[in-house]
């Protein structure tokens, strides 16, 4: 095929996601989770914290896989999203409208994204959208039901399972390619 006819490397979807580094995402995940379980809520530190810590935790899965890998999409939407939330619960500025603080971060998530996507990284679009959708839904829905949208609780419990998942997933997809008759005997 001629030079200018191969398709653009950024626009595969085909994504390196191994057994094992599944294995090792699911428990970077529940590490997270057990993590915001232990570190957020009443007595510890705030849970404005708590989409930080999850898009950190993303962001370490997201490593495991490399450039073509999994998870860079979540990872860059809460991490940029909760870097917005951080700097206004601690520095809580008097003149920054906390909806447009929000959506900057989420905006230069969403640059980050794009430039990392233009160097190959496998980001999708659909998936970034999708969590910062989530987060404001999550954001705009949590005073009616605050009992269990502003509990980190509930944030670590989803990861956690998400974690396990993986975990379980990659753990099966090794026992499928163990040659038969390789046990031990």
């Amino acid at each position: 095929m001629p030079e200018a006819e191969k398709p653009e490397p950024t626009t595969s979807t085909a994504a390196v996601r191994t057994p094992s580094n599944r294995v090792i995402q699911g428990a970077l995940l529940l590490s997270g989770a057990v993590l915001l379980g232990l570190t957020v809520g009443q007595d510890r530190i705030s849970f404005y914290w708590t989409p930080l810590i999850l898009g950190l935790t993303y962001l370490a899965a997201a490593i495991v896989d490399g450039p073509r890998g999994g998870y860079w999409a979540t990872a860059l939407g809460l991490t940029g999203w909760g870097l917005a939330v951080v700097y206004l619960g601690e520095a809580r500025p008097v003149d920054i409208d906390p909806a447009g603080a929000y959506l900057a971060g989420a905006g230069i998530a969403g640059i980050a994204a794009a430039l990392l996507r233009r160097r190959g990284f496998l980001v999708s679009e659909v998936g970034f959208a999708a969590t910062v959708a989530a987060g404001g839904l999550v954001l705009a829905f949590a005073p009616r039901a605050p009992d269990t949208l502003e509990d980190a609780t509930t944030y670590a419990v989803a990861l956690g399972v998400i974690g396990l998942l993986n975990v379980a997933g990659g753990a099966y997809g090794l026992a499928r390619t163990v040659p038969a008759g390789s046990g031990s005997q």
